[in-house]
């Protein structure tokens, strides 16, 4: 009797191992700032080849060559995935006015107005200084203003904002494509 308990026991052991490790290890953040937050957006790791159609669909109709005129894959989650040739360059998340979903990427979360955001995204990468730009300094039209950050391996992120200090996108750039 007591040799099937133990056998048992240990097989209950052996078959939960992977489950909680692979657990325990999903609690843990990712060191790596830039991997932290390239994995917040989706699990198609930037400034590695990809295979588009994996990603998701087409957005761009059928018009696309990655050279002239980018290639937007979006996947199950509504991120934008932009291809700098073989490799995928660029993440993008764009806000609707009234969308409250969580957003994964940059621990965003609920957030919508500007400093709720900011706040989100200095938690979720401590590491890194977040520098914000006026509707007038940020280039990004009229009445929108900007706050990002760089990685010290290459790479940054953009959040962007409506004159109201809402979140009109997000979105995380491994590399310069032009």
């Amino acid at each position: 009797m007591m040799k099937h308990f133990v056998t048992a026991a240990i097989a209950t052991l052996l078959l939960s191992a992977p489950t909680t490790i692979a657990a325990q290890s999903a609690k843990r953040p990712i060191a790596d700032p830039f991997l932290r937050a390239d994995a917040s957006f989706s699990r198609f790791p930037l400034n590695k080849p990809a295979v588009p159609k994996t990603i998701g669909k087409l957005t761009n109709g059928n018009i696309c060559d990655d050279e002239m005129i980018l290639c937007e894959w979006r996947d199950a989650r509504g991120v934008d995935h932009i291809m700098g040739g073989k490799l995928l360059a660029i993440k993008v998340i764009d806000v609707a006015p009234g969308d409250r979903r969580p957003i994964a990427a940059l621990g965003i979360g609920t957030a919508r107005h500007q400093d709720g955001v900011v706040a989100n995204v200095r938690r979720f990468l401590p590491e890194i200084p977040v520098r914000c730009l006026s509707a007038g300094q940020s280039g990004e039209g009229e009445s929108r203003s900007s706050c990002g950050g760089s990685f010290k391996r290459g790479g940054w992120f953009k959040l962007i904002f409506d004159g109201n200090e809402q979140l009109v996108s997000a979105r995380i750039d491994a590399f310069q494509i032009n």
